[in-house]
């Protein structure tokens, strides 16, 4: 379709392992080729076809190389918690589904609340579940606001001093999101994200 061809990403993905590149490099070439797609599909240049599919490529290739990931699997020794979710009023969930698979293969005990989720359930769970660490995760503009609002919940509910809170996706990449939604912390990739997840729990 287009520009985008998933035998080439397939055939390009397979020869990597057998080379034995880095898996989580891996997944992080392909979430920069998910990127292009959006940020063409932002311009005009692709429509929405092109920005399903490429989704599609990207979750059919992140299955081979999540098994690799899985082998490396190793245990903390403290196992810190991990709630995450993606926010309500967007159903994206392939960029979260890596978090928390590089979250496992490190041995963390992960809760995924799934997509949608409204700021009263991340509350609940906090109060119930007691993570360490808070994720959200979100690609449309909109999730923004939804990300500060559940910040703002989780603090009126007097359970923010519990938790560092991370947010992550597509439309968080600046500063200016850092500042609006109140978060300790702002991936714009899975593998940052896991990164900076691992030093709030060292």
């Amino acid at each position: 379709m287009g520009n985008i061809d998933k035998t080439v990403v397939i055939q390009a993905l397979e020869q990597d392992l057998r080379n034995n590149v880095d898996p989580i490099d891996i997944i992080d070439e392909l979430r920069a080729g998910l990127e292009i797609v959006g940020e063409k599909f932002e311009k005009g240049e692709f429509f929405l076809l092109h920005l399903m599919y490429g989704a599609e490529i990207f979750k059919d290739a992140a299955a081979l190389v999540m098994p690799k990931i899985r082998q490396g699997r190793i245990e903390l020794k403290k196992k810190a918690k991990v709630l995450i979710g993606t926010v309500k009023g967007d159903i994206h969930d392939i960029g979260k589904n890596i978090v928390i698979s590089l979250l496992e293969s490190k041995g963390f005990d992960v809760k995924d609340l799934g997509v949608d989720v409204p700021p009263e359930r991340f509350v609940e769970e906090v109060r119930e579940f007691k993570p360490d660490v808070v994720g959200m995760s979100g690609l449309l503009t909109a999730s923004v606001d939804f990300m500060s609002s559940t910040i703002k919940a989780i603090a009126d509910a007097g359970l923010r001093e519990r938790v560092k809170v991370i947010v992550g996706g597509g439309i968080v990449a600046d500063e200016w999101t850092h500042g609006k939604t109140g978060a300790d912390a702002v991936a714009e990739s899975a593998v940052e994200g896991v990164k900076t997840i691992g030093k709030f729990c060292a």
